[in-house]
């Protein structure tokens, strides 16, 4: 048990330190003795753990994604007898909220994975998440009111995506509740109707 908190430890001070260290510098340039120095550790101590800082990055990036699955599956939500505006409502504050409390409540390590000049594995972990809920949704067909399915699923997480790490990386982000009601305002009305409303109330 002792060592297991020991154990704990070390790989959480690694962890820390591979965070830091990554603000300042490209992962390239990091090497395994800078972040035993920071993690106050040393080198054999990275490696009974580790094979190396991308299998770290890797365990991170695996153990936001764990967490994440553990609340958002959309076959929770119970859809019969639902209308399409209580769906969205049930939606964002069981699933949307979730997530974005996660990384709020990790928003350094997303801040800093999230603008790695290398493309993150989570990124796509998380899309993968989003499209394995809207294909459960969808069900077996190959389109979304003639849209090929792939095609509305690109959409939807990069939108997704994009929203998420413009939120983490902004200086004045606003609160968890705004956002998500920015996102369920354009998932549910979508940019072109948003954008139809402002036509017609400037040429009112």
């Amino acid at each position: 048990m002792a060592e297991d908190r020991r154990v704990r430890k070390s790989k959480t001070a690694i962890k820390n330190a591979f965070i830091q260290l990554l603000k300042e510098k490209n992962i390239e340039r990091i090497t395994i003795q800078e972040i035993s120095d920071l993690a106050d550790v040393n080198r054999g101590t990275f490696y009974l753990n580790y094979v190396d800082k991308y299998a770290l990055l890797e365990e991170m990036e695996n153990e936001q994604i764990a967490e994440i699955k553990s609340f958002v599956d959309i076959r929770n939500i119970n859809l019969s007898n639902r209308t399409g505006e209580a769906f969205i409502e049930e939606f964002s504050n069981n699933v949307i909220k979730k997530v974005i409390t996660h990384i709020s409540n990790n928003l350094e390590f997303y801040q800093v994975i999230l603008n790695l000049e290398r493309k993150s594995q989570i990124e796509e972990q998380i899309a993968d998440i989003v499209r394995s809920n809207l294909t459960y949704l969808i069900e077996d067909k190959d389109d979304v009111f003639g849209i090929p399915i792939n095609y509305y699923l690109s959409y939807v997480t990069g939108s997704m995506i994009s929203m998420i790490k413009y939120w983490v990386s902004d200086d004045q982000r606003v609160s968890i509740d705004e956002f998500v009601q920015y996102i369920a305002t354009i998932a549910s009305n979508g940019p072109l109707s948003i954008m139809r409303r402002m036509v017609d109330q400037k040429n009112k």
